[in-house]
């Protein structure tokens, strides 16, 4: 085994240490809020042709795991953790996916698989390298488990809220990224690009329009994450506008996904703006603070309105841009080379009668054809077993009108629109924590305690921790 650093190692390091100090040592919050840098690693292991860049979040959840077995369990959370059948499963499809990854590659040797690393059509072998993704896959269920069993719902919903800050922070960087490629100033790429499974795409031009990534490998990865914390901040300032932090975080983050030139992300956020619109014009008994939202949430749309039908230069960028990123994506290069890899995971899918070749074994562009390639029907079907269960709830009838709990299916939609389009992987931390806290919700919503989950004005107190 070889070990070696980065020079994220040590600046990443010290931002830890310093949000763990302001989380007053709870490791999960800050373990979502260093999820943004995800082309940066801080330790770098390398196992023959197995290479594992350990980014920071997945470091501090290592010491958020330690923290929880050494510790003591969190009281009164009886009525406070999915039900059984919930995470069985997910265990089922995380068993399976792991069998797969140790067997297929044996099972099913010599049928032709399609990755970007190696090139389309390569005949499958075992190697050490398809193991990366299951890496991060047990991770994943790891956070899942500490969240779901051992995290109480004042640390649940910093943590969400430090994701966001999160998100905040790096479409900042964003924004200084799009500076400095206008102006020359120094951006500090090699801090953010030191991962070595992962290369970070430098910020470019598409059809004059400039794409940023901040600090994720490529834009369409921080649209994901983008997205995600719009859906969250959306559903909250709908509810309460007069803080300004929640305003300025809603507003950077917006300026981020804008950035990204992003078609996934802009169809996203064309959704989230539907659910805006609904939740707007929807008769309600709104608090005065939720009236307040409304017309915040006015000015900007009508001057943007405004500016979009009055304005011939703001309207010619407009419909060039609505050309460039919806009504021309299908006759670009690289929407047919995303179609290739779809088609070509599929077909291994097919070659391996739909039992898959092995989780982490082919990428595609999204990830109904990767996960039928990786693990065919049976991990497919796993896997949106336990998504269905978790969104069944928010058809069920019910007199709780929660903040958290429809920020959080929001969110958890919007995941899923980003997964059918173009989101190829489930392995991000925040994923792992909206399944944890969704399944809290859905399982046990008749035991639930009602300070956390109630209207935004009885949560101060709560957030104030956060």
């Amino acid at each position: 085994m070889h070990v070696s650093f980065t020079p994220s190692t040590l600046p990443l390091l010290l931002l830890a240490i310093y949000l763990w100090y302001r989380a007053k040592g709870q490791f999960l919050p800050v373990a979502l809020f260093m999820s943004v840098f995800q082309a940066a690693s801080v330790v770098n292991l390398s196992f023959g042709s197995l290479l594992i860049g350990v980014q920071p979040t997945y470091l501090v959840l290592v010491f958020a795991v330690l923290s929880r077995l050494s510790g003591r369990r969190p009281g009164n959370l009886n009525a406070w953790i999915p039900s059984l059948n919930t995470t069985l499963l997910l265990a089922a499809f995380v068993v399976y996916s792991t069998a797969s990854a140790l067997l297929h590659p044996l099972l099913f040797a010599g049928v032709p698989i399609s990755n970007p690393k190696l090139g389309f059509g390569i005949p499958l072998q075992w190697e050490l390298g398809h193991l990366n993704q299951l890496f991060y896959l047990l991770l994943s269920f790891a956070i899942y488990l500490v969240a779901a069993y051992w995290t109480s719902p004042a640390e649940l919903t910093k943590s969400l809220n430090w994701f966001v800050a999160g998100v905040a922070f790096s479409s900042l960087i964003g924004l200084y990224q799009y500076i400095s490629s206008k102006t020359g100033l120094p951006f500090p790429r090699e801090i953010f690009d030191s991962s070595p499974t992962y290369s970070m795409f430098t910020a470019y031009e598409i059809d004059g329009f400039p794409r940023m990534n901040a600090t994720f490998t490529e834009a369409a990865a921080a649209a994901f994450s983008m997205n995600v914390a719009l859906a969250l901040t959306l559903w909250r300032f709908l509810h309460r506008a007069d803080s300004v932090r929640n305003v300025t975080r809603l507003l950077l983050i917006f300026i981020g996904l804008l950035l990204t030139i992003s078609t996934t992300g802009y169809i996203c956020l064309i959704f989230l703006l539907l659910v805006g619109a609904y939740r707007y014009f929807t008769p309600s008994k709104d608090s005065a603070d939720g009236q307040i939202a409304r017309l915040f949430l006015a000015v900007p749309v009508f001057l943007a309105l405004f500016a979009v039908l009055g304005v011939p230069a703001v309207r010619d960028s407009f419909v060039r841009l609505s050309h460039t990123i919806l009504l021309d994506k299908t006759s670009t290069s690289s929407y047919q080379t995303r179609t290739e890899w779809n088609h070509a995971a599929f077909r291994t899918a097919a070659d391996t009668y739909w039992l898959g070749a092995g989780w982490g074994v082919c990428r595609a562009s999204s990830f109904v054809p990767t996960i039928l390639a990786n693990v065919g029907l049976p991990g497919g079907l796993l896997f949106l077993a336990f998504y269905l269960k978790l969104l069944w709830a928010a058809l069920r009838p019910s007199p709780i009108k929660a903040q958290v709990y429809g920020a959080v299916l929001i969110a958890l939609a919007a995941v899923l629109l980003d997964l059918v389009v173009s989101a190829p992987e489930v392995a991000h931390p925040i994923i792992w924590l909206l399944f944890a806290v969704a399944a809290k919700f859905a399982g046990n919503r008749a035991a639930l305690p009602m300070k956390p989950i109630s209207a935004y004005a009885q949560l101060r107190s709560l957030q104030a921790t956060a």
